[in-house]
């Protein structure tokens, strides 16, 4: 459970994949977490992105959100996340775990808020791909997540109006 409280530079890949079937590894890959600042989180990313494991699946796709959110992460080039867009828009509707597809909207709402090109191309499959299918069960509470709503946002908008 180190993995919260350790520095990004002594994490060691036995740590991540150590993890029981990585079952709790979404937990490290995503809210600000240690691993998305390891050395290695990338090839972690590319190798769990391919992964018959559809936690690691899970895991990969809240890597790339979280990859979207710094200034600077290896191997994360404009061409990359060009790749992992239309990667998404098709295979989105195909993939079983409903954890997944939400992981995956996820991805694509980080990647289209990097820049207008890549916002653009996030907002061109968001479209081609439509609603997303993810059933929260009884409560209510949860929705699925627009994305349209939040890549055409006046906020995110303006703020790459301001970037020119």
């Amino acid at each position: 459970m180190g993995l919260l409280i350790d520095e990004p530079k002594k994490l060691t890949r036995e740590q991540v994949e150590g993890l029981e079937g990585g079952y709790l590894s979404h937990v490290f890959s995503s809210c600000d977490a240690t691993l998305p600042k390891a050395p290695f989180a990338f090839e972690v990313a590319c190798e769990w992105l391919e992964s018959n494991d559809s936690m690691r699946r899970r895991c990969a796709d809240g890597l790339l959100y979280e990859f979207s959110k710094m200034k600077k992460a290896d191997g994360m080039t404009d061409e990359f996340r060009l790749e992992c867009i239309s990667d998404i828009q098709n295979s989105i509707h195909d993939e079983e775990s409903m954890w997944v597809r939400e992981a995956m909207n996820g991805a694509l709402m980080g990647i289209g808020k990097r820049n207008k090109k890549l916002n653009k191309a996030a907002i061109k499959a968001a479209k081609a791909i439509g609603t997303v299918d993810i059933d929260y069960g009884d409560d209510n509470s949860c929705e699925s997540l627009d994305l349209l709503k939040h890549l055409q946002s006046d906020y995110v908008q303006t703020t790459f109006a301001k970037k020119k």
